[in-house]
């Protein structure tokens, strides 16, 4: 049942490490102003894009990697979203409809249910106030038209719209734990015809693929802030030959 966990190929967790490392050395020469909230938020998810690409690498190296595809669909939102903002400053209205959206879900469910999660948070007495507050901002957000996105509003908003049927439903079908990704995980058909369950039996070539997502993401959040904040990119010779690299070891492999 239980298989070998088979390790990562070497260029692609180094093309990954090195794009990372490229990353913060781009995030120390940011000079900037959190009263601007598009700073604030484009900021936000490029610091959450080096995390997530961190903890990519950490999984990797220990070829535990089952929660790669979910880190790359956590960043593939991310680089939407900040794709978005980049564009667009006023994009900052629609990130906090969405805050705001979710919110009001989890008060409504608090004031109404309770329960055993919600029912302290219900007894708070600013609770109320706050709902109301919200449904303030969402009223005066109506009449202009902004309101919690769509994730393939998103996506074709930053022109990735071709994403979203393709790598990002399979990266989605493996957080989501879908039949689809159950099987390709577990259920294997060996040599002899015979079906078998099995533990570490992942798709390598997908997960390596879901590797080089967080990569270009992580690429293009980086030389967007280059851009954004003009900062003077530092030398990128580590980022072009690792990636290079790892360019021909996947074309190796398809």
């Amino acid at each position: 049942m239980i298989e070998t966990r088979r390790p990562f190929a070497p260029p692609v967790l180094d093309a990954l490490s090195a794009v990372r490392d490229h990353a913060i050395a781009v995030a120390s020469l940011v000079h900037y102003d959190l009263t601007d909230a598009a700073q604030r938020y484009l900021l936000s998810y490029f610091c959450t894009g080096i995390e997530l690409a961190g903890a990519s690498i950490a999984l990797g190296q220990q070829a535990e990697s089952i929660g790669i595809p979910i880190l790359a669909r956590s960043m593939l939102e991310a680089d939407v979203d900040f794709r978005c903002l980049l564009a667009d400053p006023a994009y900052v209205e629609w990130i906090e409809a969405a805050h705001d959206r979710e919110w009001a879900k989890v008060f409504d469910e608090a004031i109404n249910a309770g329960g055993a999660y919600l029912a302290k948070l219900g007894s708070e007495p600013t609770v109320r106030d706050e709902r109301d507050q919200i449904a303030k901002r969402e009223i005066e957000r109506a009449h202009k038209g902004i309101r919690k996105l769509k994730a393939m509003e998103r996506f074709r908003r930053a022109g990735m719209q071709e994403l979203y049927y393709s790598v990002y439903n399979f990266l989605c079908s493996e957080a989501h734990n879908d039949a689809r990704a159950l099987i390709s995980r577990h259920i294997k058909e060996d040599s002899k015809g015979v079906i078998r369950l099995t533990i570490y039996a992942d798709d390598l070539a997908f997960d390596e693929t879901s590797l080089m997502q967080v990569h270009d993401s992580l690429s293009v959040m980086t030389e967007g802030i280059c851009k954004k904040f003009s900062i003077v990119e530092p030398d990128r010779a580590a980022v072009d030959r690792t990636f290079a690299a790892a360019k021909n070891y996947m074309a190796s492999v398809e």
